[in-house]
């Protein structure tokens, strides 16, 4: 501080929220586990984007080996999990649009590193206490199921589950540390995976749908898992040999349309094309 300067000066506990740093120490836990387990969570969290891209291109060289062969059961029950898979994902999408539509911002996080400005009691998150993973999981399983191979089954899902696990524990210890017993609370009346029947909270959220930000949130995991769908299918018809023009050019429409709506919200949220003052 300057010679003469009477501002005082600020310490890392300051409580003020006059700064971002103030800020950054008033959301801080203040008590946090540095178990292995907790510091590995924090680290798949942070690169959750990524994390998959491995995953994904050696389900890709199984589905390559296996040249379209029919799955378990035969072509009759291939089919039918083409539908369901596809019924399966958008329930799980569904179940995002609605979560980010409903909680405030700050909360929800999916940035790189863990965030809550207050704690989601209500709508989704008083059926189950983690909504935006259980969606995670029927877009998965619905694109596991359009696979429909036992090696990417077992793949797949070892590395979901095992991915949320570590950082499930992350986000837990991060919000016991932040909320302390009204989390403890919350985690003795939700379940982590499988919702309630009932809500455990009474009412709903305080503030109305919010459209616009649910699609602002949910145009990235929309546009690649319904791309990878779209994929999946062309692959499966294609080697075996089933891949007539009738169908290339529908499943090419399907992926135009994708790409579209992709690149339009993308446009809108970015203000792309509005005219910029002279």
């Amino acid at each position: 501080m300057r010679a003469g300067s009477h501002r005082r000066a600020k310490r890392p506990g300051d409580r003020r929220l006059g700064t971002p740093r103030a800020m950054w120490y008033a959301r801080r836990p203040s008590v946090m586990s540095t178990s292995p387990t907790i510091s590995l969570g924090n680290v798949l969290f942070r690169f959750r984007s990524f994390t998959p891209v491995p995953v994904i291109a050696l389900m890709g060289f199984l589905l390559w080996r296996s040249r379209g062969a029919d799955g378990p059961g035969g072509p009759e029950v291939d089919a039918a999990l083409n539908v369901a898979g596809l019924v399966v994902a958008f329930l799980g999408q569904a179940l995002r649009f609605y979560t980010l539509g409903v909680v405030l911002e700050g909360t929800s996080g999916q940035g790189n590193t863990l965030r809550a400005d207050s704690l989601n009691t209500r709508g989704p998150y008083s059926f189950v206490r983690n909504p935006l993973y259980l969606g995670n999981l029927g877009i998965v399983l619905g694109l596991l199921l359009i696979a429909h191979d036992p090696w990417v089954y077992v793949v797949g899902l070892t590395f979901f589950f095992g991915e949320y696990f570590f950082i499930i524990r992350a986000e837990e210890n991060f919000l016991r540390g932040r909320f302390g017993a009204a989390f403890e609370d919350f985690c003795r009346k939700v379940p982590r995976w499988i919702p309630r029947l009932t809500p455990a909270y009474a009412g709903f959220t305080e503030h109305r749908f919010d459209l616009p930000r649910a699609f602002k949130k949910e145009h990235n995991p929309f546009a690649a898992w319904a791309a990878g769908a779209i994929v999946l299918l062309g692959w499966e018809q294609y080697a075996r040999g089933e891949l007539t023009r009738t169908r290339l050019w529908a499943l090419g429409v399907l992926f135009a349309a994708v790409a579209v709506l992709f690149v339009g919200i993308k446009a809108w949220k970015h203000h792309w094309f509005r005219a910029r003052p002279r």
